[in-house]
């Protein structure tokens, strides 16, 4: 599974939302996190990784190789981008970012992708569109504001425009403030305003870490979406036993609904 974090406008919470996903997943399966804004990404100062020499930056402009820049935080595999001022000063061939994926996809079970903002070419996703399969399923984070509601029903149709799959809307930082009625059928997820969140940044660690209300219902997100989508996008037995485990559903309590099923025919 390739499943990639969009909005066409920042400060979302994008990338809390795409870290802190693919951080649950891998405790479940491989997974690999990148950071794919190599301009503006934070991902690094979320796993402590802003000091490191080789990231997504110094590999597209081919100065490091794929094994340098991918860092380990618990079970989780994090490609972060440059965060200081040098950002400016690489030159970037995103053609180089296939080959990324081609490896990465023969490791990893599931690829997380926190995509940038902007509509450029360089942006991955839409520099690739029509060329490879780069994603499988593009979920857009929205917040809790009539702008940003706006914001992801364009950032929707884009997705769409761009015959992408489209997963569907995460309403990030909810409090109620806006009416969330008219886009609710494409709404997959609504994550609370968590002032806890904050301290991920601070401290260098997933708000995953922390038991809140906020972890309570992204955690409850990832394990359904990953459920559904591993089960559908990977046609091979070990993908099926994956989604399965972190459905919570096991061979035995298949067999026993198997069993009174064929009871009630």
């Amino acid at each position: 599974m390739k499943i990639g974090f969009y909005n066409i406008q920042g400060g979302t919470g994008k990338t809390t939302v795409a870290a802190n996903f693919a951080y649950i997943l891998s405790q479940s399966v491989k997974t690999v996190l990148i950071d794919c804004d190599i301009y503006g990404g934070t991902t690094a100062l979320l796993f402590d990784l802003e000091d490191k020499e080789h990231n997504l930056n110094t590999y597209l402009s081919g100065e490091s190789t794929i094994d340098e820049i991918i860092y380990n935080y618990d079970d989780l595999a994090v490609i972060p981008t440059e965060v200081s001022s040098k950002v400016f000063g690489y030159k970037a061939d995103i053609s180089r970012f296939e080959n990324l994926i081609n490896i990465l996809e023969e490791e990893y079970d599931v690829i997380v992708y926190d995509f940038p903002p902007n509509i450029t070419e360089d942006n991955p996703l839409i520099g690739y569109v029509g060329e490879f399969e780069l994603v499988n399923k593009v979920v857009i984070v929205g917040e809790d504001s009539v702008p940003s509601i706006v914001n992801s029903l364009k950032s929707m149709d884009l997705i769409r425009d761009l015959d992408i799959g489209f997963t569907g809307i995460i309403v990030n930082k909810y409090r109620g403030l806006t009416d969330i009625t008219e886009i609710i059928e494409d709404v997959i997820g609504i994550l609370p305003y968590d002032p806890n969140v904050e301290r991920q940044w601070v401290e260098s660690s997933p708000i995953a870490n922390i038991k809140t209300k906020f972890t309570k219902e992204l955690t409850k997100l990832t394990n359904e979406l990953a459920s559904i989508y591993l089960e559908k996008d990977l046609a091979s037995l070990r993908a099926l036993k994956l989604a399965k485990a972190i459905s919570g559903i096991t061979e035995e309590e298949k067999s026993e609904e198997e069993t009174e099923f064929k009871d009630l025919e």
